[in-house]
C-alpha cells in the first residue's frame, strides 16, 4: 500500500502516532550507530493492518531522498518464535 512520503517521515520515522492520517507507530528494528550509519525498519498500525518501512541513512545518504511523493509499504503479520539454547549440565 502506497501512503504520502511526508507523513510517513514526519511521524511514523519520528516515532510518533499521526492521528489525523490514522497511522500509529507500533515498533522499531534495526541498528542506529549514533547517526551515523542507520539502518531500521519501522512498523506501523494503519486501518487495523500492520505495514513496514526501511529508513536507511548509510555513507551520509538517505534512502528517502530518492523516494516518490508516495512510498510503497508492504503488509507484514507479527510472527512470534520459540527460542531455545543449551545450557551445562551442573553436577552437584
Amino acid at each position: 500500500m502506497k501512503f504520502p512520503k511526508n507523513i510517513i517521515l514526519e511521524s511514523v520515522a519520528e516515532r510518533k502516532n499521526n492521528e489525523d492520517f490514522g497511522l500509529e507507530f507500533v515498533q522499531e528494528l534495526g541498528n542506529d550507530d549514533a547517526g551515523y550509519d542507520e539502518m531500521i525498519v519501522v512498523i506501523f498500525k494503519y486501518q487495523d493492518k500492520y505495514y513496514s518501512v526501511d529508513i536507511q541513512h548509510l555513507g551520509g545518504r538517505n534512502n528517502y531522498d530518492n523516494w516518490e511523493e508516495e512510498v510503497e509499504c508492504p503488509e507484514v503479520v507479527r510472527k512470534e518464535a520459540i527460542q531455545y539454547y543449551w545450557e551445562e549440565v551442573k553436577q552437584a
